[in-house]
């Protein structure tokens, strides 16, 4: 089984191009169940094995927000993919909307280590995530820090083991390579790349 990547997406634009993208979401049902990423790509008539485009995953949530006065509309949505995000899928989209949407996303996919953010309108300043399970920590979770200091300060708490003279770089690494009682307890911080 792939390893399955979690991608937030923050979409703008023309009214038009949005709401095109959100009508076809609320036409596949986004509000009861998944909408399956190859049937979104036969929507817009897209060619996925041939431009070899992954289409691999599923959106499983999704709102929409608009502020007409001020020409301001918003899509968000999450994926779970396999391996990493499907951004093409979505650039592919925007090219047949006219290139009239900003896509803003950011991907976190543990066992590849993939952690990155493209953001065109300030919706991702966060920068690390968590994962983490295990005593004495939370059952296994991943959390998004807006500082890595943040993440650190979280750790301490939680272990009673302070800084000290360590840099944050040092600190990051001493997080990431701790040993716990239990082989199956983590706690690991990983910075997001910014594209």
């Amino acid at each position: 089984m792939a390893n399955l990547a979690t991608t937030t997406y923050k979409v703008t634009g023309t009214r038009e191009a949005v709401n095109n993208l959100w009508t076809t979401f609320q036409d596949m049902e986004v509000d009861s169940k998944d909408i399956r990423l190859f049937k979104l790509a036969e929507h817009y008539g897209i060619d996925y094995e041939k431009k070899q485009i992954s289409v691999r995953g599923h959106i499983y949530w999704a709102e929409y927000e608009e502020d007409e006065e001020n020409d301001y509309f918003l899509l968000s949505f999450e994926t779970e993919t396999a391996w990493d995000a499907c951004n093409e899928l979505f650039l592919e989209i925007n090219r047949i909307l006219a290139d009239e949407l900003s896509i803003s996303y950011r991907c976190c996919e543990c066992g590849c280590d993939l952690f990155y953010t493209h953001d065109e309108g300030d919706f991702f300043p966060e920068e690390c995530c968590v994962s983490s399970y295990g005593e004495p920590f939370e059952d296994a979770c991943e959390d998004v820090f807006d500082t890595i200091g943040d993440a650190i300060k979280e750790w301490t708490s939680k272990t009673g083991i302070g800084q000290g003279d360590r840099s944050e770089k040092e600190m990051v690494d001493f997080i990431n390579g701790y040993e716990y009682e239990s082989e199956e307890t983590y706690f690991y911080i990983h910075p997001f790349t910014f594209e």
